[in-house]
């Protein structure tokens, strides 16, 4: 069984749904902790869950309780959606183990945080928009790219556009996540249709038909905004 920790700031929707994706595709791999550098709702996702969380302090300048933790928990991937610019001796010391989710088709917006991405977008009234999952290296979000999906934008309906940047990064990141545990499935489709649009990914989805059925996605949206 592959061991997965999470770094969180927020609500975690991306942590949500990967739990619930690795679980209900029976995909060898657990997350077994998951650390936040402060009191966020994915604490409260983790005590539900029963999986081992800690409350942090980690800044570029103390570095000493992440690094524990990380030691402790010893894992194979360190998925990383925390607030923060993670630091080279802590990259260096888990050398290609740290992956990020950034909400945009990076090169794309570097920099901005969550779906602050999206407004951005409106702002410059760009025609595409999507997900990146990359490597972390010291350039930030400028690691090699690991997996992206994009789609044509509709801006008339900025919720629907939202949605389908969330969907569409989460399954980057769960094709990410599989690829860099060595647990790759057979290739599958190279486009989904996510509020009647077409998103196209890169490389193709091994887990093309995962479903985002009713139930799951109330789950994920926890009746919350993903704007954070």
């Amino acid at each position: 069984m592959k061991k997965i920790v999470f770094l969180v700031s927020g609500s975690g929707g991306s942590l949500k749904f990967l739990h619930s994706a690795l679980e209900r595709m029976n995909i060898n791999a657990k997350i077994i902790g998951i650390l936040s550098d402060r009191n966020c709702l994915a604490l409260d996702f983790a005590n539900q869950k029963k999986i081992y969380s800690k409350q942090i302090k980690y800044n570029q300048n103390y570095v000493i309780e992440l690094q524990d933790e990380l030691d402790f928990l010893n894992p194979d991937l360190i998925i990383t959606n925390i607030h923060k610019i993670i630091d080279e001796g802590t990259l260096n010391r888990f050398p290609d183990k740290f992956i990020n989710l950034h909400y945009s088709l990076l090169p794309s917006y570097k920099g901005y945080i969550g779906m602050k991405t999206v407004l951005k977008a409106k702002e410059d009234n760009v025609g595409f928009i999507g997900g990146t999952c990359h490597l972390v290296n010291k350039e930030v979000d400028g690691g090699k790219i690991i997996q992206q999906g994009c789609f044509s934008v509709d801006w008339n309906n900025v919720d629907n556009v939202i949605d389908t940047v969330f969907k569409t990064s989460c399954l980057c990141l769960l094709e990410g996540a599989i690829g860099r545990l060595g647990l790759d499935k057979e290739v599958g489709r190279e486009q989904l249709v996510f509020n009647n649009s077409i998103v196209y990914f890169s490389p193709k989805l091994s887990v093309g038909d995962f479903n985002f059925d009713d139930s799951f996605w109330s789950l994920i949206n926890n009746n919350e905004s993903l704007i954070f």
